[in-house]
């Protein structure tokens, strides 16, 4: 009896932890997200796959600002929430598909000085959507 009792309780801590609120999901364009499982700052762009309902990962938390074009998003992130460094992430569409690595399709983390450069070689887009309260 009490190893019964002891495994229902081994069992439901594990389910508790697969339990996960999404905080903020917002649709960018085509098949990308802005999305935060839990809390705001693990804010990062995902590539949705509907009929399996779920998101691949593409960049990777703390995404603060995003912007998008109909070949690239670009997106400003502070690693781990860390503000003090902020990176640069340019996903390039057209290389992109469900199931292909990130890293064929997404450069970063960038520099702001490189980000600059690569704005001015691709025409990237301008950053749209900014949340001030992860800046």
């Amino acid at each position: 009896m009490q190893k019964t009792i002891l495994l229902i309780l081994l069992l439901l801590t594990q389910l508790v932890g697969c339990w996960q609120t999404v905080v903020f999901d917002e649709k960018i364009t085509g098949p990308y997200r802005l999305s935060a499982i839990d809390i705001t700052e693990e804010m990062s762009v995902c590539y949705e796959l509907k009929e399996e309902d779920t998101c691949i990962g593409r960049i990777p938390e703390m995404v603060f600002s995003v912007g998008w074009n109909e070949n690239f998003i670009v997106a400003k992130q502070h690693p781990s929430g860390n503000k003090a460094v902020t990176n640069y992430f340019i996903l390039d569409r057209k290389k992109d598909a469900k199931y292909v690595d990130p890293s064929v399709t997404v450069k970063g983390p960038l520099s702001e000085l490189e980000y600059k450069e690569k704005s001015n070689l691709m025409s990237l887009p301008e950053f749209t959507r900014t949340f001030d309260d992860l800046r």
